[in-house]
């Protein structure tokens, strides 16, 4: 009897530790290592070369320009990223579908999507600031543009906000969530959208990290 307990002992502290290892390999870790990624990817919007306000149109109409100016932007991200794009492109159009229709966004799905990606969200953010000088965007234009683009699919953007998601974590949450928020759209919004629903619809996971 004591050496049956004392087996099933041993198995729980063994169980445990492969338990508590599991945990810190795939959710500890990778939580922290997104939250840092997002303090990088904050750090390489400095580098975008117009700061300037935007002031939207009281319309909230995109123009085909802008529409075609993101476009542009986001094919440089995948042609920049070349085979590490081709990679994950099943997964991206996986993670589209299932948030698509939902109102939070579960950063878990997030981070199994990454894990195994390296520096893949930083280098990509460094092909967008490119692209977003060649295209002459500011941030606030592109970021409302984005907006505007994927409200007129009615697919709704997290607002960012790593110092939040790093309390999170350091509370011991490490499935953070954010809601994911459209702004009203208008029929000529979604007309004009509409010829490129597929390819924004593909690329719609990276908008999670403002790209």
């Amino acid at each position: 009897m004591r050496r049956g307990c004392l087996f099933f002992l041993v198995g729980l502290v063994i169980l445990l530790g492969v338990l508590g290892w599991l945990a810190n390999t795939f959710v500890i870790q990778p939580a922290r290592a997104l939250v840092q990624d997002f303090r990088q990817l904050v750090q390489l919007e400095s580098k975008v070369q117009r700061q300037e306000p935007y002031r939207p149109p009281a319309s909230g109409q995109l123009s085909p320009s802008q529409v075609q100016r993101l476009l542009r932007v986001q094919r440089a991200v995948k042609e920049g990223l070349g085979s590490r794009y081709a990679a994950i492109e099943a997964r991206l159009r996986q993670l589209s579908d299932r948030f698509s229709s939902q109102q939070q966004l579960d950063y878990r799905a997030a981070l199994d999507l990454f894990r195994d990606s390296g520096a893949l969200i930083l280098d990509a953010k460094r092909i967008q600031v490119e692209g977003l000088n060649a295209q002459g965007f500011t941030l606030e234009e592109y970021r409302w543009v984005r907006s505007q683009v994927y409200g007129a699919l009615e697919l709704g953007l997290p607002r960012l906000d790593p110092q939040k998601l790093l309390s999170q974590i350091a509370s011991g949450d490490f499935n953070p969530q954010t809601a994911l928020e459209a702004p009203p759209s208008s029929p000529a919004n979604r007309k004009l959208v509409q010829p490129y629903a597929k390819e924004l619809r593909d690329f719609y996971a990276f908008t999670w990290f403002g790209l």
